[in-house]
């Protein structure tokens, strides 16, 4: 597991100082809310897919993961359980990519139950691109973008953190957090088909 902590400006009236916990692996790790916050905002994008493989032209891109935010209250010592959606390797063999994998978060806090899912993103096929992820649990829930099929050089789709997704005509392997894999193929000098980037999950605390 790791993880980023970022302190912000800035305090509630118990003089707590907001902080940031941002996390870019972890499974079923768990999460504890700090003394003194009263409120947490989680935010939760998916893996995403890998770019497929054609024999004959340029595979599909893989699909964006998607992305689910919520704000509850809490209590310090609140504990929180996650999951990092990881990243997922391209092929070189004609076929689909793998799918993106699944970032969740799951608990019972002083504001109630959470169960988010922010889905990855589909693998990208041997001609059509890979759909977008779509995501639960969230106060707010947002898609990411499809992949485009061979025909238009199959880039990756967007994640829905807006993270692009890879190309064979540039950087084919799709960015953090959830950019789908750009698709390759004997068309693009038959290399690997781009990785689909990983997930990512935060707390922000007032």
């Amino acid at each position: 597991m790791s993880g980023i902590q970022m302190a912000l400006l800035g305090s509630s009236g118990s003089g707590f100082i907001a902080v940031t916990n941002t996390y870019t692996t972890g499974t079923a790790a768990t999460e504890t809310v700090p003394t003194g916050a009263t409120q947490v905002v989680i935010t939760l994008d998916g893996g995403g897919g890998a770019g497929g493989y054609s024999g004959s032209t340029i595979g599909g891109g893989g699909g964006g993961g998607s992305r689910s935010i919520k704000t509850i209250a809490v209590v310090g010592g609140d504990t929180v359980t996650y999951t990092v959606g990881s990243a997922r390797g391209g092929r070189n063999t004609s076929g689909s990519g793998l799918g993106g994998v699944a970032s969740t978060v799951s608990a019972t806090v002083s504001g109630g139950s959470v169960s988010m899912i922010a889905n990855g993103g589909g693998g990208g096929g041997s001609s059509i691109g890979g759909a977008g992820g779509n995501a639960t649990g969230g106060d707010t829930n947002i898609s990411g973008t499809a992949g485009s099929d061979g025909s238009l050089d199959g880039p990756g789709g967007a994640g829905a953190s807006g993270a692009a997704g890879g190309s064979y005509l540039d950087v084919i392997n799709g960015t953090a957090p959830g950019g789908g894999g750009g698709g390759s193929g004997v068309d693009a000098g038959s290399i690997t088909s781009g990785t689909g980037a990983r997930g990512q999950v935060s707390f922000a605390y007032t």
